[in-house]
């Protein structure tokens, strides 16, 4: 795979929610799927002058909580420790 692939998984993936079949992904290739994303995001970022920005206006504000929430407790984390995090910023500067 390289990465003039990831477009065409971004829009595969639109097209399952688009047509009510997100509920059709098992769990273990969502997982895998977040999980890879999660990485990438984090390797392409760490020590860079500016984080990019990680998602489209066509997640909403929802999405981005219900992912942030998911996140935080699949790491045992509440939100005091979120805070601490955000104030350590991860990008150089």
């Amino acid at each position: 795979m390289s990465t003039s692939d990831i477009p065409a998984l971004a829009e595969h993936i639109d097209q399952l929610i688009a047509e009510g079949r997100a509920h059709e992904v098992p769990a273990e290739q969502l997982q895998a799927l977040v999980t890879a994303a999660t990485r990438l995001y984090a390797a392409a970022n760490e020590g860079a002058a500016h984080a990019s920005e990680p998602l489209r206006d066509s997640a909403s504000t929802t999405d981005a909580v219900v992912l942030t929430c998911a996140l935080l407790k699949a790491r045992d984390l509440n939100p005091f420790d979120l805070a601490l995090w955000f104030s350590r910023s991860r990008v150089a500067g």
